[in-house]
């Protein structure tokens, strides 16, 4: 979905996705793994503007994602095969997530509805929580955290909130990004989720990549219709007001942002 109209995160929702092992990871082979991370996950991971830099650029397709193998699909429907990349952002922040953590990812363990409340006859609505969902997919099995402005109480996990009730901070909130951006530690990376409500039902409808260089700055990365996969510079006055400006629409009222922080591989 983009920061601007409401579209699904993954047309073609299925029940019958493949349910991940305790950790999240389907189990695979040593020898079918190490191929498939050779072909697919170059030697980026712990680097997120290495991984992420490669992508910029790309053009905006409706449920546009890679497989692990790097073959250019949809989410909903992995036997499309496309001769150019294109991603939406939930396809970016995976595609991207390969090289960030050196993981393979596989499509159907990112589909994954964790709590099971948000297939088709769910009373919040199909895919409701996508986006949050797909954060803690990507990051199954890792120690995280929430970043939360100064003053708000973290919940004890991220994967143990209640996202219908805790959606982090406001997007538009000045105060709040100076101190969460402050809190963004080196070797990790935060993934984002963007909700809003619309006539009464709240969305999990966005996802993007927050990470900082080695030199303080730190930079949000995602995919959207009007301008494909890009980053902006957070840490700089031109880059916040532009991210704002992506999000500005506020026909549903004011959009919300919760981050979650994973530890980079070392």
């Amino acid at each position: 979905m983009s920061g601007k109209r409401p579209q699904s995160l993954r047309p073609g929702y299925r029940m019958d996705v493949t349910p991940l092992s305790p950790r999240g990871q389907f189990v695979v082979s040593g020898l079918v793994l190490a191929a498939v991370l050779a072909v697919a996950i170059p030697a980026l991971a712990g680097d997120p503007g290495a991984a992420v830099t490669p992508l910029l650029g790309v053009a905006y397709r409706d449920d546009g994602v890679d497989d692990p193998a790097g073959r250019h699909t949809l989410f909903a429907n992995q036997s499309a095969t496309f001769p150019d990349r294109g991603y939406n952002c939930s396809g970016f922040v995976v595609t991207a997530s390969r090289g960030i953590l050196g993981r393979p990812l596989p499509l159907e363990a990112m589909r994954r509805d964790r709590k099971g409340d948000s297939g088709k006859t769910a009373p919040a609505g199909e895919d409701w929580d996508f986006g949050y969902d797909l954060i803690l997919n990507v990051t199954d099995g890792l120690p995280r955290r929430v970043l939360l402005p100064a003053g708000q109480t973290a919940p004890a996990a991220p994967e143990a909130l209640d996202a219908a009730r805790f959606r982090g901070f406001p997007l538009h909130d000045a105060a709040a990004w100076a101190s969460v951006l402050g809190q963004l530690r080196p070797g990790e990376i935060a993934y984002a989720t963007l909700s809003k409500e619309i006539t009464g039902r709240l969305y999990y409808y966005h996802v993007g990549l927050l990470y900082a260089d080695a030199s303080g700055r730190a930079y949000f990365a995602h995919a959207t219709p009007g301008k494909g996969s890009h980053r902006l510079e957070l840490t700089s006055p031109a880059g916040m007001a532009a991210f704002k400006k992506e999000f500005a629409e506020k026909r549903f009222g004011e959009k919300w942002i919760l981050l979650v922080a994973a530890p980079l591989p070392r």
